[in-house]
């Protein structure tokens, strides 16, 4: 798993990223890519954002981006896109939020999600950003 220890509260299952502030502001949350009907699964189907205590978002939607590669030292822009979607900061509840994504994705190295950039923007503004990392390996049955 990347980022801070996760508090055992909180689910180890999928991938998980934890968001740091490129404005000073510290650890920004963590965005968990999961499947909650089947928690093991290696295909998330949502994310669930979770805002770290003291964390300023504003009251506005952020666009999250997962990038093609995994370069912290390059420019968001040249990280190209693999998938883009909105989280609605303002309906985000007791610090955390759960969205269903519009596809599918795949939590593995490779042609997955596994050690790729993710950032948060809100207009040109790069709020935060972090690199997706496992927080669950599921168990592999071998089959004889």
């Amino acid at each position: 798993m990347c980022g801070p220890e996760t508090p055992s509260h909180l689910p180890r299952v999928g991938a998980r990223v934890d968001f740091v502030s490129r404005t000073g502001q510290g650890h920004l949350g963590n965005l968990l890519f999961l499947n909650p009907s089947t928690p093991d699964s290696s295909r998330a189907t949502h994310v669930r954002f979770s805002r770290t205590e003291g964390a300023h978002l504003d009251d506005e939607s952020v666009l999250v981006s997962i990038h093609v590669t995994g370069d912290m030292t390059k420019a968001v822009e040249d990280c190209g896109l693999l998938q883009q979607f909105t989280l609605p900061v303002e309906q985000i509840t007791d610090d955390e939020y759960e969205v269903a994504l519009g596809e599918s994705l795949s939590l593995i190295v490779g042609e997955g999600i596994i050690g790729r950039r993710v950032s948060m923007m809100r207009g040109s503004e790069l709020l935060g950003d972090g690199i997706v990392g496992y927080n669950f390996m599921p168990t592999i049955r071998s089959s004889l």
